[in-house]
């Protein structure tokens, strides 16, 4: 991916990016870095975790040289700017067999800073030709790649399979473990930092999210529909009853159906898919506060018609203004990223059919993914989105919009495959992105690698494009690779004046 621009565009260059302030060793939306590549191998299930003094570890699961043994986990730990500190592939977190295929895993970062990660693998099955077992185990991997719990983990017990759901809220590890039996009830319990269980693991329902203090709220389904509770760390209830965000419940097969973003006052916003018939969806969102009241009083739906298919809501909460934008993909009859605001009362500001934050014709069916929805100061908000062009081809976008929906910026990516394993976050205004790429060289040979994005500023930097398109004076046009070009082309442009001042400029 690396590009050689004309000696005479590099000032050129500089001066049009420098207010984006990206680093090299994280990489652009337009040249992300390929942390690791590996040839004729597969990349799969790839997670970050961050620690508190701002480096990062990256995992991931590959074929190694007994593909027969099914796949390894590795494990890398970045510094601040990026950086690899361990060897150029990471190390190898266990070397037992599993079996070809697994489900999710899960990692953390304790308050040491230590990596906790949950793998299922087949070791009492090791001698046969085709493994079915999953023994679950937890792993706990320090920055000096100690193997703090033993080199085969801690095993959590013959009554679960499956790699444990991870959650750390402060200083508490949870682990959500998976039965053994068909149909069994999960367990939860909590674990020290030697990796033994804080109390007697209980049975439990629901995808997690951080409340006040050590509390936590859980979100799941029940005969009534979608429904909340806020437990202590030793999962006693705090409220008197479950809230009842709605009577829908989720459609889909996600092992975390729910997007959950935090209220900033310990509650929680929850957006989820729902059924319309026909095979098609509807996103709604719900919202509880600390003390358990669902403020909507029943699940709002994104809009109020009831056509086309609308799927994979993701949202994004400002709890300065308290607002929050909902994001989703639109097809069956129309192809487009829809969009919603709405306040903590749920009404919808964008009115009842919301906004097409991008749109177009695709006769062949394919749509936009959101992937991210964050606040970007006080009345903007940045989204990342994946513009599916064609079977496993994604152009990645990452757009700026007003209060009203209005576009103010976009930078598209690079065509990317189908981005399904990626992870964002916000470190204060700086957003960082992880995501797996596989590509097919000239030659047929296969390539599979984890890109890394950072953007400094998203609510002081992309937006100030200037979207004027009638400057005076235009003389030169430049596309971000530095080729000169002989008008603006859809899509964000360089344009130097005949005074020698460079700005950038996005058509639409």
């Amino acid at each position: 991916m690396n590009k050689i621009y004309p000696t005479s565009l590099l000032s050129l260059l500089a001066a049009t990016l420098l207010p984006i302030n990206a680093y090299a060793d994280w990489g652009t939306p337009e040249e992300p870095h390929a942390l690791m590549t590996v040839d004729n191998n597969e990349v799969a299930a790839m997670k970050t975790a961050r620690t508190a003094d701002g480096k990062t570890f990256v995992s991931w699961l590959t074929y190694g040289d007994r593909s027969n043994w099914g796949y390894e986990l590795r494990l890398q730990l970045l510094d601040t700017d990026g950086n690899p500190m361990w060897e150029p592939d990471g190390i190898q977190v266990e070397d037992v067999r599993n079996c070809s295929w697994t489900a999710d895993y899960w990692m953390v970062v304790s308050p040491e800073g230590d990596a906790i990660i949950s793998w299922a693998d087949a070791r009492d099955q090791e001698e046969l030709d085709t493994p079915t077992s999953h023994v679950s185990v937890v792993y706990k991997v320090s920055q000096n790649q100690e193997m703090l719990w033993g080199d085969r983990g801690i095993e959590l017990g013959e009554q679960y399979k499956y790699p444990a759901t991870l959650y750390q809220f402060g200083d508490d590890t949870y682990c959500l473990m998976q039965s053994a039996e068909d149909w069994g009830t999960p367990q939860i319990t909590r674990l020290s930092s030697e990796g033994t269980f804080e109390f007697e693991p209980k049975d439990f329902f629901g995808q997690l999210i951080q409340s006040e203090g050590s509390d936590f709220i859980s979100v799941y389904s029940n005969s009534d529909g979608t429904v909340a509770m806020r437990y202590t760390q030793d999962i006693e209830p705090v409220w008197d009853k479950p809230a009842l965000l709605s009577t829908y419940t989720y459609t889909g097969y996600g092992r975390d159906p729910y997007c959950m973003v935090s209220d900033g006052n310990g509650g929680v916003v929850v957006a989820f898919s729902r059924a319309m018939g026909g095979f098609s969806h509807l996103p709604v969102v719900a919202y509880v506060t600390a003390d358990g009241e669902a403020v909507f009083g029943e699940s709002a739906d994104v809009i109020a018609t009831e056509t086309n298919d609308h799927n994979y809501a993701k949202i994004g909460v400002n709890t300065e203004t308290e607002t929050i934008l909902a994001t989703w993909q639109m097809s069956s009859g129309i192809y487009a990223l829809g969009g919603q605001l709405m306040d903590y009362y749920g009404e919808r500001l964008w009115g009842d059919d919301g906004k097409l934050l991008a749109t177009k014709d695709s006769p062949s069916g394919y749509s936009y993914g959101p992937i991210a929805v964050y606040p970007a100061g006080e009345d903007k908000w940045f989204v990342v989105y994946a513009d599916e062009l064609w079977w496993a081809h994604s152009q990645l976008n990452y757009s700026t919009y007003d209060s009203e929906g209005n576009l103010l910026s976009n930078r598209q990516g690079i065509d990317a495959t189908g981005v399904d394993d990626y992870f964002t976050y916000m470190d204060g205004s700086d957003f960082y992105m992880f995501f797996v790429n596989e590509y097919t060289d000239d030659d047929w040979e296969d390539h599979a690698a984890i890109m890394t994005v950072k953007i400094d500023g998203i609510s002081t930097g992309i937006e100030n494009i200037n979207t004027d398109n009638n400057s005076i004076g235009q003389t030169e046009y430049y596309n971000l690779s530095g080729m000169r070009i002989s008008k603006p082309l859809p899509g964000l442009n360089i344009v130097r004046h005949k005074d020698g001042t460079t700005q950038k400029v996005l058509m639409k």
